[in-house]
């Protein structure tokens, strides 16, 4: 049961349903998670700098929080399909885009119903 948090620049014009649903399809297709548990948002900071404050770059930050217990092998497995994905979806459009994916364990107090 993922939480994803994704952060994006408000410079990358791309719709925010198509990007929900590639997180959402890349991480179903690892075959680690059911889609149905899979809880994606997704926020545009109103202030961002990046560098010097260049208007043509851009950035993509996304968070997948997992129940402890998957081996770092796995994490790393799906930091590199999600970061691939995303590539694939917005590179060409976007080819200064910064990409950021980090796969961590939800803290041991964390509940869920």
């Amino acid at each position: 049961m993922p939480q994803v948090i994704i952060e994006i620049s408000p410079n990358v014009a791309a719709d925010d349903m198509i990007i929900l649903g590639t997180i959402n399809q890349a991480l179903d297709n690892s075959g680690v998670f059911r889609l149905q548990d899979i809880k994606t948002r997704l926020y545009r900071p109103k202030a961002f700098l990046i560098g010097d404050g260049r208007d043509d770059v851009a950035f993509i930050y996304v968070k997948v929080a997992i129940m402890k217990g998957r081996s770092d092998t796995i994490k790393e497995q799906l930091a590199k399909f999600i970061l691939s994905e995303l590539k694939n979806v917005l590179g060409a459009y976007y080819p200064t885009l910064s990409y950021g994916v980090e796969v961590v364990d939800l803290a041991d107090n964390y509940q869920k119903a």
